[in-house]
């Protein structure tokens, strides 16, 4: 049954391949139940979670059982719910489930099934009533409970508690603000820039009386200085005068940070208020709070991600509506919605796996929701959110990876080519879950960080609170001085891959950071399935172009966020759609002592709007790592026309081009990248140090240090394509990156290409690839002494007159030999489990 299944699931994802399933794996909104199919489950219990009815005031029944008639009413479990999500808040019996769902008044779907396995994660965690009911009668509860007030006293001679008390006290003679302030009183021609700087200065006016009210109020739990209260206390009564309907609505986070602010205040200084001031407090907080549930109530649990909301505006809403228990009649609704919404969809951009598909830059914006919600579920409850969740163990493997120690990042997703090094937040929240989780790489990691960068957390206030109040008691694990680090990571549900030639030693370290993704464009994600960024030593070698300004700035959606800032293929010079049906995934990966490979298929990336399908019949990128220095990349592309196929490369740094050789090189202190391209046809070259959108800092941003940014600075742009328009196309790229690479040197061509294909001699290594695309695919590499072999097909591997064949059709093949005795691995194609999910309910 089991194998009938797997090629059914085959020729399914060869259907998807090539775009003829039109199916979407993380459509912007739900729109199959899952788990359904017959799939089997990662955690017990699964999350039931299927598409909304649109409306007003909208319910749902849910039925649960292992009888797929509903009569046999032992393990039945009956629900109703606002949200279009159910957890059963129970450890299911292994075996096959089944479930179906209905809005109130309408008839059931069909039955959905699932098969929960006795390996499945125990993610069984208290029912909402429970929790509400754990919720303490008395306040505080945000900061702090009544029981803590003492000890908390004794923190003060902390770095931590220094930092917060000394910025307290500059707040002291800070004026009041006024909700005129959140005016931005600038003019634009452009309605568009003069909407974002109108909530800019929304957002800015929020944010700082917020800080101002968290910073003075933390200060007095510290301290019991009744100075501190004292201004907190004006500054919340002021805003609480604020219209909630107002400017301050504007931004989102703005409006938020003035709810939580006012909810702080409250609870933070019950015992000092007076009832009207309680009153008013509750009522200003409340009108904030009822807006966002209305919105987000049967919507944002069915929404593939609303960013903001997850970043920061949930966690505030959540220590909002703890602040309000018993105080507002609704704060109930609200409370159980963002208990019951954190545990179905967190980690909503990661998977079960570790990544974080938006990209290292906004990750920062979640540390504080993704530990602190589990924290106060865990404190009420007990349950441990974080411990038994396994994205939170792979998503240390996902920093070491994409954001090493010494090193800036990967590359993907807004803003991150600003992102030099982990800095001050990817050392806190490292230090965090090594403690949590007794994770010895967390603290491996942190300490890894500050062998080149020494930041001072108490400065910054990413986790201080938590880590000053929530964790200080808990111990950093004993971590190994020698980790065992494997070449390279792959994370399949977000569509992220990292080799690196040495993961242990920055310095000497070449990296290839790879994306593929399932989740496609959308938000903070960029139209870069099958791209790729190359850094060696911690620096940004081949790497995508651009700056975010704002979402619609001319620039971003003209370049920075579309495949010509990426180092991936363009069509007819266009790109990918942005949209995030247009996706990716990486269907083969593996890794030896020498060679790592990674196969990704962005074929569904190039989809026409219109008619839903791609443009193209296929756009596959094989990209291998050889230790220590070597990259090898093989482009397969295929479309139902004649199209003119561009293969691109990037760098902040002057790029030198040879066409008549076919080489470019990029040269920065201490390294040099130079690489050799071939092609199936002749191709042209073009290379460029300018824009095709400008980039304009009309927003007037800023760095964290202040300084005004500029985008002045030259980057290089290679384009290479085809002189005639084909229906097929195949690119095989070497690339030598070290401190004395030259590919001259190493790089001979054993015999004249026949039809177009190479034979080549590279180092210790030979590499064979067939760029006649009359004949099907292939690439061979193996090392001139006979103990590595590797190819994209499994038919045969001769090694030193040793043949060796995969078990498998169309498979990849790695062979090691290590004592005389050969060691086999073979990947075929395997699919994301949300992709899966749409194949077998479909």
């Amino acid at each position: 049954m089991n194998r009938i299944k797997t090629k059914i699931l085959i020729a399914l994802m060869m259907l998807v391949s090539v775009g003829t399933a039109g199916q979407k794996v993380h459509p912007r909104y739900l729109e199959i139940p899952v788990p359904s199919g017959g799939t089997e489950v990662r955690q017990n219990p699964p999350v039931l979670r299927w598409p909304r009815e649109k409306g007003k005031n909208i319910a749902y029944e849910v039925m649960l059982s292992q009888d797929p008639l509903f009569e046999d009413n032992r393990n039945m479990v009956k629900a109703k719910t606002a949200m279009a999500v159910y957890n059963p808040h129970r450890k299911l019996n292994p075996g096959i489930w089944y479930w179906k769902y209905r809005k109130n008044g309408g008839s059931f779907s069909k039955p959905q099934e699932f098969v929960v396995r006795s390996n499945a994660t125990n993610l069984a965690s208290p029912p909402a009533e429970e929790f509400l009911k754990s919720v303490p009668a008395d306040h505080p509860r945000i900061l702090l409970q009544k029981n803590e007030a003492e000890r908390f006293r004794t923190f003060q001679d902390d770095p931590d508690a220094r930092a917060i008390i000394t910025q307290a006290q500059k707040y002291l003679t800070a004026p009041v603000p006024s909700e005129k302030d959140a005016w931005s009183g600038k003019k634009m021609d452009d309605p568009d820039q003069q909407r974002k700087l109108d909530l800019d200065a929304s957002q800015d006016a929020s944010s700082a009386v917020y800080e101002k009210i968290i910073t003075l109020s933390q200060a007095y739990v510290l301290t019991g200085n009744q100075a501190f209260s004292a201004k907190a206390i004006s500054m919340g009564m002021e805003v609480s005068s604020w219209d909630p309907e107002g400017v301050t609505r504007l931004s989102d986070f703005g409006d938020a940070r003035c709810m939580l602010g006012m909810a702080l205040v409250f609870d933070t200084f019950y015992d000092q208020l007076d009832e009207k001031q309680k009153e008013k407090l509750v009522w200003a907080s409340s009108a904030r709070a009822a807006n966002f549930y209305k919105s987000w109530i049967n919507d944002i649990e069915t929404k593939v991600l609303s960013g903001h909301v997850w970043q920061h505006i949930l966690h505030y809403f959540f220590q909002t509506a703890i602040a309000l228990h018993g105080e507002e009649p609704l704060a109930e609704q609200w409370l159980t919605y963002a208990y019951e919404l954190f545990l179905a969809r967190a980690p909503v951009l990661g998977g079960p796996d570790g990544g974080w598909v938006e990209g290292v830059s906004y990750f920062r914006m979640n540390m504080e929701t993704m530990i602190d919600i589990p924290l106060f579920i865990q404190k009420f409850t007990g349950f441990d959110f974080i411990g038994s969740h396994p994205w939170y163990r792979g998503n240390t493997k996902w920093m070491i990876y994409h954001i090493p120690p010494g090193s800036a990042a990967d590359g993907f997703g807004d803003n991150t080519e600003e992102v030099l090094s982990p800095g001050a937040a990817y050392l806190a929240y490292a230090q965090e879950m090594a403690k949590l989780n007794n994770d010895t790489l967390a603290g491996w990691y942190a300490r890894e960080v500050r062998k080149y960068e020494n930041p001072d957390l108490s400065a910054t206030e990413v986790l201080r609170w938590v880590r000053l109040t929530k964790t200080r008691g808990l111990k950093m694990p004993e971590i190994k001085n020698d980790p065992a680090l494997p070449m390279a990571v792959v994370f399949r549900e977000t569509g992220l891959a990292a080799i690196h030639s040495d993961p242990r030693n920055t310095p000497d370290n070449l990296m290839v950071a790879f994306k593929s993704s399932p989740f496609g464009s959308y938000g903070h994600m960029l139209c870069d399935q099958n791209t790729f960024n190359i850094l060696y030593g911690g620096k940004k070698l081949f790497y995508r172009t651009g700056y975010k300004i704002t979402m619609d700035d001319p620039h971003r959606t003209g370049w920075y966020q579309t495949t010509k800032s990426q180092n991936g293929i363009l069509i007819n010079d266009q790109g990918q759609t942005y949209s995030n049906n247009a996706f990716g995934w990486i269907s083969r990966f593996m890794q030896g002592d020498e060679i790592a490979y990674i196969k990704g298929d962005a074929t569904n990336a190039y989809k026409n709007e219109e008619t839903g399908k791609p443009e193209v019949k296929k756009v596959i990128r094989h990209l291998v790592l050889i230790k220590p220095d070597l990259i090898i990349i093989y482009d397969e592309l295929e479309s139902e026309k004649d199209v003119c196929w561009g293969w691109l490369i990037h760098s902040s740094q002057k790029m030198k081009t040879d066409p008549a050789n076919s080489t470019f090189s990029v040269t920065l202190p201490g390294v040099k990248g130079s690489g050799k391209i071939f092609s199936s046809q002749e191709v042209r070259w073009a290379v460029t140090d300018t824009f095709e959108v400008p980039a304009v800092n009309w927003r007037k941003s800023r760095y964290p240090d202040g300084r005004l940014k500029t985008y002045d600075d030259p980057q290089w742009h290679l384009k290479v394509t085809g002189h005639e328009k084909s229906k097929a196309m195949r690119y095989l790229t070497i690339l030598q990156i070290s401190p004395n690479a030259d590919l001259n040197q190493i790089l001979t061509e054993n015999k004249p290409g026949k039809n177009r294909n190479v034979d080549l001699a590279i180092g210790q290594w030979s590499v064979s690839a067939n760029l006649n695309t009359d004949v099907p695919p292939g690439l061979m590499i193996r090392k001139k002494d006979g103990r590595v072999a590797f190819s994209i097909d499994s038919k045969e591997i001769n090694l030193k007159g040793e043949i060796f064949n995969g078990n498998q059709e169309n498979s990849s093949l790695l062979i090691e030999k290590k004592n005389g005795q050969p060691f086999i691995q073979e990947a075929g194609d395997s699919i994301p489990e949300a992709m899966r999910n749409v194949l077998l309910y479909h």
